[in-house]
């Protein structure tokens, strides 16, 4: 006989509370096999609250299952619900949460007449997806994005009309996942977000739009020194906690327990740490190692310029080294569901991290297998099938860190930047001072977020960066344009590359998602400009810059005068002398002037498209071009290219006459470069005629 089902009672089993009080509401089946019901017909007469109106057919109880709840305030309002599905019975338990707990537990409950527009659009979005075969909200968060996005799409297009009317916010707000009690995941809030403010600045531009803001050079190192160490003493760790976790793995399959729990891994596996010779170690070694993924998805998200939803698509196997460069494989879905890998340049840091998680998800695969091997009859339907999906999936990111547990997750449960281990908390400090703020009023960025309740608010000291994912992404263009390592060509070759290996659905993503990119660049290159070109003038007040065009700078600043000649040729002809009265005078018209410029390691060319030897591998072949400049920042490149070129002549040197004379050309070359370096570094006059060019 089954038990009389209250309000109080479906709600308890309805729902997952957090320990935050956050609220997550649980799948149907799952309530279903809770209660061991067949379906949700069985709540219909529970009784939620006692109407008393005037009118005789609202003076009655108000049930679970009945098509309209009749407010019980004084003010004659009611929520309305169709269909018989999953949806329905989503949305009456979305309904009775926001009535009885709020957004959260012990929040403060709404009323139905505050509810109504709410649950009005929600029925819309309902009905909507149920034409297209969906019976639950869930569903959605499990679709490829690119599905996720055409379906809102077309929801805005069809429904909600948006080419006509801008989305109200009580429309927009029920996407947020706290809100929705997860009705709504990460993903499919993230994709509704990013499409609605697409779509608005399509239909209902702003004067005042908001790109994501990069994140402050000292709080970026601040977080690299995070992954740095957390990475370092995980490394230190790693190999202990594999050994500690195959003698739990060793337990697991060969040990009994009596009695044998049921229906709970953490309870399992807690009993096996528990007869563990050195369960205190194995403890702390796991909590010790409980930041390393979150330190991985910060190198690869700094390193690469991937998206998060890219990222967490990583299986074991993702990096790979070859002919000295490193690179990072992600597999992703597309709309038919066949799968297509993308590959993106990345570095030793990333490379390095990925490989020691490797290892520790590794380890939590065999406890997985162990668990289903030993206790398959002793755990449940739902946590076996975690597993075993878990295991087929093998996500880098996939498994939930735990010393006393087991369990695969697709959303990384990692994400919002939470550090578990308190002795690396303090590392991760996003605190701003008035120096990370003038940087970010330098570049346009100081504001708390591009949407919401703090879309524009500027940042004051001692405020914590809104740190999100895609701010790395922005950040890393903008460091390779700020330090001159590449231009927009640099980053349309990388996402070229890329689009080789898509079929053409991908090409066009890759094409759309670098031009993102290049966009995100532009914006920042008038500034940067500015900069170089301050920075240039500042030095050739001290006349310290190299260079052909370098020397001519230095002697404008010393003359302030400059001459305007029909080419860079010798033979040019001089057309006309500007004269300037102050050295400020003279940046301002650097600034205005200086229309291009490529920086290389070894300094800057402002040639443009006129360079004939873009990226040349003789260094010393630029040194006196009327186009190069070399300023104090270049310096230590040429300390670089000196040492190598000596030990290479040192080498060649010591070679007998006859093996000598095959390496004539490059010890030419070495020699060229060695005399550009001692210019550069002033360690020995200027003389255009010394040395044979090759």
């Amino acid at each position: 006989m089954i038990k009389e089902i209250t309000k109080t009672t479906l709600l308890d089993q309805a729902i997952v509370k957090s320990h935050q009080g956050l609220i997550t509401i649980k799948p149907l089946n799952q309530v279903l096999e809770d209660f061991k019901v067949d379906d949700s017909n069985c709540f219909n007469n529970i009784k939620l609250w006692e109407n008393q109106a005037l009118y005789i057919e609202q003076n009655r109880s108000v049930q679970f299952g009945d098509n309209t709840w009749y407010s019980y305030e004084e003010v004659q309002r009611n929520v309305t619900f169709s269909g018989e599905d999953e949806l329905a019975y989503q949305l009456r338990i979305y309904t009775l949460l926001k009535l009885t707990h709020g957004d959260v537990v012990g929040g403060k409950p709404f009323k139905i007449s505050t509810l109504q527009n709410d649950i009005t659009y929600l029925n819309l979005i309902a009905s909507f997806i149920r034409k297209r075969g969906y019976s639950s909200f869930h569903e959605l968060e499990f679709k490829p994005d690119l599905v996720i996005r055409n379906l809102i799409k077309d929801y805005l297009y069809e429904v909600a009309k948006i080419t006509i009317y801008k989305q109200t916010h009580s429309f927009t707000k029920l996407f947020n996942v706290q809100r929705s009690y997860k009705l709504f995941g990460p993903k499919v809030c993230s994709v509704f977000l990013d499409l609605i403010e697409d779509l608005n600045k399509l239909y209902h531009p702003s004067s005042i739009t908001y790109s994501h803001p990069v994140i402050p050079t000292k709080v970026m190192k601040r977080i690299l020194k995070f992954t740095s160490k957390v990475v370092k003493k995980s490394q230190r760790k790693i190999d202990r906690w594999l050994e500690l976790n195959s003698d739990l793995i060793d337990s697991l399959m060969n040990g009994t327990l009596e009695p044998p729990p049921e229906n709970d891994t953490f309870e399992l596996i807690e009993k096996h740490v528990r007869n563990m010779a050195n369960r205190e170690e194995f403890i702390q070694l796991s909590e010790s190692l409980a930041d390393l993924k979150l330190a991985t998805y910060l190198n690869i998200l700094a390193y690469t310029g991937m998206r998060y939803n890219e990222v967490l698509t990583c299986k074991l196997g993702c990096a790979s080294y070859k002919d000295g460069i490193y690179y990072l494989t992600a597999t992703m879905t597309k709309t038919d569901n066949s799968k297509v890998e993308m590959e993106w340049f990345s570095n030793a840091e990333a490379y390095e991290s990925i490989k020691l998680l490797e290892k520790y998800v590794i380890g939590m695969q065999e406890r997985a297998q162990a668990v289903l091997s030993s206790y398959r009859a002793n755990i449940g339907n739902r946590q076996a099938h975690n597993l075993e999906e878990g295991l087929k999936n093998n996500r880098l990111f996939g498994v939930s860190p735990s010393s006393c547990s087991v369990s695969f997750s697709n959303s990384g449960r990692f994400t919002k930047f939470e550090v578990k281990n308190k002795e690396n908390a303090e590392l991760f400090d996003l605190t701003l001072d008035s120096e990370d703020i003038a940087e970010l009023e330098r570049l346009e960025s100081n504001y708390k977020g591009v949407r919401g309740k703090n879309r524009g608010i500027p940042y004051e000291p001692g405020d914590q960066l809104r740190l999100t994912a895609h701010m790395f992404r922005h950040t890393l263009a903008y460091f390779v344009i700020a330090n001159k390592l590449g231009e927009l060509d640099d980053i349309r070759y990388q996402f070229k590359h890329l689009s080789s290996l898509m079929t053409f659905v991908y090409t066009r993503r890759a094409f759309l998602a670098s031009m993102s990119l290049i966009k995100t660049t532009e914006e920042f290159s008038e500034i940067l400009i500015e900069r170089v070109a301050e920075e240039l003038i500042d030095q050739a007040e001290s006349q310290s810059l190299k260079g052909g065009a370098g020397e001519q700078i230095n002697k404008t600043s010393k003359d302030l005068v400059i001459g305007i000649t029909d080419s860079q040729s010798k033979h040019s002809n001089l057309i006309k002398q500007i004269h300037f009265s102050s050295i400020e005078e003279l940046k301002k018209f650097f600034v205005k002037n200086i229309q291009s410029i490529r920086g290389l390691p070894t300094g800057y060319c402002t040639a443009g498209e006129a360079c004939k030897i873009k990226g040349a591998g003789i260094p010393s072949g630029c040194v006196y071009c009327g186009s190069k400049i070399i300023s104090k920042r270049h310096k230590i490149n040429w300390q670089i290219i000196k040492k190598e070129a000596s030990q290479k002549l040192a080498t060649y040197s010591s070679l007998p006459k006859e093996q000598q004379d095959e390496y004539e050309l490059f010890a030419i070359n070495w020699k060229n470069n060695i005399t550009a370096a001692d210019y550069v570094l002033d360690e020995a006059k200027p003389d255009k005629n010394e040395g044979t060019q090759a």
